[in-house]
């Protein structure tokens, strides 16, 4: 059977081992703690209020970036290099949406043996197009591949998948922008309350337009694009006196230097049939037809927090149909510590099950930092803990700069 596809974006019931069960509580306890020790303020909207016509979101970064050249004497003892590319792009209008994530990394060594470079590279493109039957429903219809390409392999490996489903996703990061700046302005006295909530939606709205400012004004676009801002916050009559530099400074810090982390909110469940269209190795049989059930869901817990989950189970049409799956199922977790800091959980979890056979399976979880040290340069740092059916608990710890374009 093909491969589970595992979505960043989810309960999952019958695991047959104890330590996957201990893991995931293990996990929603540690989230727990966080969320009960958040302060907690009186805010006049909160997340589900917010709703626009289009959601979008937009990022690639180099998420990991090393080399390393030894020698020793005239001899090159050492030389090592990785890279990886991550690319995630979300768009969801009323009528239509899509999205795509794409991971690619590449690797080289020098072979001291034969002293030449030695190298590989391997990618993964997930795409997913939804079409709503009305513009004001839950229901559309979708089609999604999954495409690996690996240079060990003789080609690339393609899975499609076409159904049905019901849910949305809102992107409501520009109203989490707008409660930073709303939290800035009571710091500096500018603001005698928090905003009313009609404020707080329309200058989310104005934030989300700054793609639209910038097509319709050029270089220049920020002038339009404060000036709005701040007369929809003069218009709450919450202002003492005027914004004054010091606020558009302050906003300016949380639009242009602050890193906030895209807050999603909503669900879709997904029932369809997976097809292998191209097997990676030439001349094997494709797999059976199978069916596909995949439940997506994310919800900002506070403004401080994130939690983002995917269940998928597939299993074939065929005789073993039940008998024979591929479960997948990932949870992460974002805490804002600061505005500098963000401490990330993420617990993935792969099943693999044939017929007349047990089911393996395989566990990764990790706890990491991330540290944002300038306006696109990021440290990382994560404690990685991994065990699958037949090998012992495996803990590393990983540490690197990641960089984001846009």
């Amino acid at each position: 059977m093909s491969r589970t596809t595992l979505r960043t974006y989810k309960p999952l019931w019958g695991l047959p081992r104890a330590r996957s069960v201990l893991a995931a509580r293990s996990l929603l306890a540690t989230i727990a703690i966080l969320v009960s020790g958040s302060a907690v303020f009186c805010q006049n909207v909160s997340v589900r209020d917010y709703s626009v016509p289009v959601s979008r979101a937009d990022n690639l970064r180099i998420d990991a970036l090393s080399l390393d050249y030894q020698t020793e004497g005239d001899s090159i003892v050492s030389q090592t290099g990785n890279l990886v590319l991550v690319y995630k792009k979300f768009y969801e209008s009323l009528p239509f949406a899509y999205s795509i994530d794409l991971i690619g990394s590449a690797s080289f060594r020098r072979d001291t043996q034969k002293d030449e470079l030695v190298g590989d590279a391997q990618s993964n493109l997930l795409t997913r197009v939804k079409k709503y039957r009305r513009d004001e429903g839950n229901f559309f219809a979708f089609g999604a591949t999954d495409l690996d390409l690996n240079e060990d392999n003789d080609r690339p490996g393609l899975d499609a998948t076409i159904g049905f489903g019901w849910g949305r996703f809102i992107n409501a990061t520009a109203l989490r922008k707008a409660v930073r700046i709303e939290d800035f302005l009571l710091e500096e006295g500018i603001i005698s309350e928090r905003l009313p909530k009609e404020s707080m939606i329309e200058l989310g709205h104005i934030i989300d337009k700054e793609a639209e400012y910038r097509e319709l004004y050029g270089d220049r676009y920020q002038n339009y694009w404060y000036e709005d801002m701040q007369n929809e916050i003069q218009k709450s009559r919450k202002v003492l006196g005027s914004i004054g530099a010091i606020g558009v400074l302050r906003m300016q810090e949380v639009l242009e230097k602050e890193r906030i982390n895209e807050r999603f909110y909503g669900w879709d469940l997904s029932a369809g049939v997976q097809l292998e269209v191209l097997t990676p190795t030439t001349g094997e049989p494709r797999d059976d037809p199978a069916f596909s059930l995949g439940l997506r869901y994310s919800r900002p817990i506070s403004w401080s927090t994130q939690i983002n989950t995917g269940f998928n189970i597939n299993t074939p049409f065929s005789g073993e149909f039940g008998q024979r799956y591929d479960i997948g199922w990932q949870t992460d977790f974002i805490y804002e510590i600061t505005n500098k800091i963000n401490l990330t959980l993420v617990h993935l979890l792969r099943l693999s099950k044939k017929k007349s056979e047990k089911a393996q399976h395989n566990n990764i979880g990790s706890a990491g930092f991330n540290f944002f040290t300038e306006n696109k340069i990021n440290l990382n740092t994560a404690f990685v803990i991994r065990k699958d059916e037949s090998n012992p608990w495996r803990i590393s710890f990983t540490t690197g700069l990641s960089y984001r374009i846009f």
